[in-house]
């Protein structure tokens, strides 16, 4: 007859039913940085995207104004949709600049700066010390 002692231990190297759970502790953490940095490459880049388009969409319906007034105030007007136009961009993060060239062409020149603090880039810069505080935009369009 085997011992007590003897069979137990066969039966515990044998036994394997907590292999699965002592596998995913030791995969999850890695699992979950993966997700939430390929979460937060995409945010920044619908972020960043929503502001180039902003600044682009802003100069180019500025073109249908007659006088530098009128441009300033359909490029404003646009500019302050932003939130509606734009899902990921919280209007109160969003300043902008508007300036004309009138050296040499007429044209505007719109500047989007997008204030990152409290969205997910913020929480991402407490985590991976990113250094991402703002998303820059800007256009130009010749009339």
């Amino acid at each position: 007859m085997v011992p007590f002692k003897s069979r137990f231990l066969s039966r515990f190297r044998a036994d394997q039913s907590g292999a699965v759970a002592v596998e995913f502790v030791l995969i999850a953490p890695i699992l979950l940085t993966l997700v939430f940095g390929i979460v937060t490459v995409g945010y920044f880049m619908g972020v960043s995207h929503s502001v180039s388009q902003l600044a682009s969409g802003a100069a180019r319906s500025s073109v249908s104004g007659l006088d530098e007034a009128e441009r300033r105030a359909i490029a404003r007007s646009y500019l302050n949709e932003a939130g509606a136009r734009y899902p990921l961009l919280v209007q109160d993060a969003v300043t902008s600049t508007i300036a004309f060239d009138t050296a040499e062409v007429d044209g505007i020149t719109v500047s989007v700066v997008y204030d990152v603090d409290g969205s997910l880039l913020d929480i991402a810069n407490g985590f991976l010390k990113l250094g991402i505080t703002t998303i820059n935009g800007s256009a130009y369009v010749a009339y």
